[in-house]
């Protein structure tokens, strides 16, 4: 135990500066946020590797019944017919998030136990606590969405959902018994009125355009790290506690329920992101 509290809260720092400051490697030039993706990428071309070349190995085995599952669940959601790569895509984002998520559990977890290795963290970033990359993902999902909508639509009754110029029918008027003189009149001004208020409901999708992007960045944001402050302060508590009733170091049985609170954050987290924008597609295909 002493030999691996020495290693994090001495070597790695070391080792981490230096990697920083020397010269002869590019990573000095990369932001921790940069850093956090290349550990990230790194991971997923270790998993992509690992399936592909042990398949029969039980974390092979494990991560491609995940796969197989979470495919299934969004395919549930977007349709048998819908294209493969785009249930891919979903996946995908699953998987990127899952990574990053974890990532993030696992250095979280080691700072709090040799908490003298808080650097860390000016070192690497990891990307879904960003809010850049939390945008980066909500821009392409909703940009996917679009271009999904205009093929389900035509490019025509794409604009006309947007920018109703013809209106959409909200407003109508029955001719019943009305004579042509009556009927045409009151017609033409509903028509105005469902032109106006066709309008203004199209505005209303734009502005739900950007309020999708917006949601579901600070959503994903929002959750980790507000959980990320309120663990670390109910950690810092439990550990302050212990130690002065039992004089220990670092509590052992109270901050891992606290973390496996954490985990199952990390996960849901990891799923919640994938399925609205899976519903939104959804939703989106089915204006025709």
């Amino acid at each position: 135990m002493d030999m691996i509290t020495q290693f994090f809260t001495e070597q790695l720092p070391s080792w981490l500066l230096f990697i920083r400051q020397s010269r002869w490697t590019p990573i000095q030039q990369l932001s921790p946020l940069m850093i956090g993706i290349l550990l990230q990428l790194i991971v997923i071309l270790t998993i992509v590797a690992l399936v592909r070349f042990f398949p029969n190995s039980k974390i092979a085995t494990t991560l491609t019944l995940l796969f197989d599952t979470m495919y299934e669940f969004f395919e549930e959601i977007l349709g048998k017919d819908e294209k493969r790569n785009i249930k891919i895509y979903i996946v995908t984002l699953f998987f990127v998030i899952f990574v990053a998520n974890m990532l993030w559990y696992t250095i979280d977890l080691i700072r709090v136990i040799f908490s003298d290795i808080d650097a860390i963290f000016a070192y690497i970033q990891i990307p879904t606590t960003s809010f850049n990359f939390n945008l980066a993902l909500a821009l392409v999902s909703i940009v996917l969405m679009l271009v999904l909508q205009i093929k389900s639509l035509n490019v025509i009754k794409f604009f006309l959902e947007y920018v109703p110029i013809t209106g959409k029918g909200i407003l109508d008027v029955e001719r019943g018994t009305m004579p042509a003189r009556q009927y045409y009149p009151v017609k033409g001004v509903v028509k105005i009125f469902d032109i106006i208020i066709s309008l203004f409901v199209g505005m209303l999708d734009i502005v739900w355009l950007f309020a999708k992007v917006l949601s579901l960045t600070a959503r994903l944001y929002g959750n980790m790290i507000a959980w990320w402050i309120l663990l670390w302060l109910l950690v810092v508590w439990v550990n302050s506690f212990t130690q002065n009733i039992a004089s220990a170091d670092f509590p052992v049985l109270a901050p891992l329920i606290l973390y496996a609170q954490g985990l199952l954050v990390t996960v849901i987290q990891a799923f919640v992101f994938p399925l609205l924008v899976a519903i939104f597609i959804k939703i989106a295909q089915g204006n025709e």
